[in-house]
């Protein structure tokens, strides 16, 4: 199984870290990590970037490298933007991947319609001065918190199932099975202003934290997750983490950011807060209307570029379509297409050239040059033979 450790690239996986100065703090995390391609995708597009104090997993959606360029991009550009060490300043960071997606859409028509899910968390400063660690997700990657042997799952996922879960309208084995549940509600790259989820935490000596892609836990339960993710260190709990997924279906790219709590306050009592409800909010920033009218044409032009394409496909899908018999320059010849032709798309040559049209009848030919229309190539040759049948017994009204 391929592995990445620490801040190392290796192939099949996309690995960013950032040099990042690190800061002078009391609280400090360590991290492992790993990927793997999985058994049935052939490319990765999740992506993991991890400096001094901020760690982020994001899983891409799109066609060709669509979903892999959206991860990774939305990943460098929450390591090279973070730089508010607050709850806010990590939204932020978030924020401007958002940004960073929608802007490649409009210059590479080629990659539109990607996105990608993304979770990070990081230790920043709360209100009143206290080092805490912040969380920020939106899609249905996942932050897990493994505190005092209880394994509880920090982030909400953003997707159909889990909507319709937390509306009680569908049960947890429902939705393991339901066919939309690999719909998401939120993901960057989709809309100018997005909804970002962020928490702030308690660290405590000792707690271990888990950012994942879906590959993770739609293969293992939360149980095995917890068992999995306490024993060994951190690199090893990362490295089963994934290998136990593929092992168990790998139906999708796996990866895995294990952090714990190295250096850090002590928990108290062995009890741990419970985690809050999320804050859910859009963007608050003054960076004005213009910056986001901007955003919003580029993503209406690649949105009208994709209907032309779409128009256009779909245009010349249909002005393949079709058989007819034509006048190929006096010949009898078979054409595929439209008679008259679509848009620029105009009917091809296929076959012919050894039947003339002066040789047939009247009426033959005056149906012939007018074209005749039919279901298959099969078709137009047993028509054509049948026209050079009539033909030879006729040698004498040949012109």
């Amino acid at each position: 199984m391929p592995r990445v450790r620490g801040c190392t690239r290796r192939a099949a996986e996309t690995v960013i870290a950032s040099g990042r100065t690190a800061r002078s703090r009391s609280v400090r995390l360590e991290p492992g990590t790993a990927s793997h391609t999985g058994r049935i995708r052939s490319s990765n597009q999740d992506s993991v970037g991890l400096v001094d104090g901020l760690y982020v997993v994001a899983d891409g959606m799109g066609g060709h490298r669509g979903g892999e360029v959206a991860s990774a991009e939305a990943v460098a550009a929450v390591l090279a933007v973070f730089d508010r060490p607050d709850r806010a300043g990590l939204v932020a960071a978030v924020r401007s991947a958002n940004r960073t997606i929608l802007e490649m859409t409009v210059t590479r028509p080629d990659l539109s319609g990607m996105g990608t899910t993304l979770c990070a968390l990081a230790v920043v400063n709360s209100a009143s001065g206290d080092e805490v660690l912040a969380v920020a997700n939106i899609g249905d990657s996942r932050v897990y918190r493994l505190a005092a042997g209880e394994l509880v799952q920090v982030s909400d996922d953003h997707s159909l199932v889990a909507d319709l879960m937390r509306a009680g309208e569908l049960s947890a084995e429902e939705a393991a099975q339901h066919p939309q549940r690999n719909i998401l509600t939120r993901a960057l790259g989709i809309e100018a202003d997005p909804v970002i989820d962020s928490w702030e935490l308690e660290p405590a000596l000792g707690d271990r934290y888990l950012l994942c892609s879906d590959g993770l836990f739609n293969e293992l339960d939360d149980a095995r997750l917890a068992e999995v993710l306490a024993a060994g260190s951190v690199q090893e709990a990362a490295d089963r983490l994934v290998g136990e997924a593929v092992e168990n279906g790998g139906h999708d790219n796996v990866t895995v950011l294990v952090v714990e709590v190295v250096a850090g306050p002590e928990a108290r009592e062995g009890r741990r807060s419970a985690v809050p409800v999320a804050r859910s909010e859009r963007s608050t920033h003054s960076r004005g209307a213009a910056d986001q009218a901007r955003i919003e044409f580029g993503t209406a032009l690649a949105m009208v570029f994709c209907l032309v394409a779409t128009v256009v496909l779909v245009a010349g899908l249909y002005a393949r379509q079709g058989w007819f018999i034509g006048s190929d320059d006096g010949d009898v010849a078979v054409f595929r297409g439209r008679p008259s032709g679509l848009l620029w798309f105009d009917p091809t040559f296929v076959e012919g050239g050894d039947l003339r049209l002066t040789g047939l009848d009247g009426p033959t030919r005056i149906a012939v040059d007018e074209t005749i229309v039919v279901e298959s190539l099969d078709e137009a040759r047993r028509l054509i033979e049948g026209f050079r049948a009539a033909v030879e017994a006729s040698p004498d009204d040949q012109a």
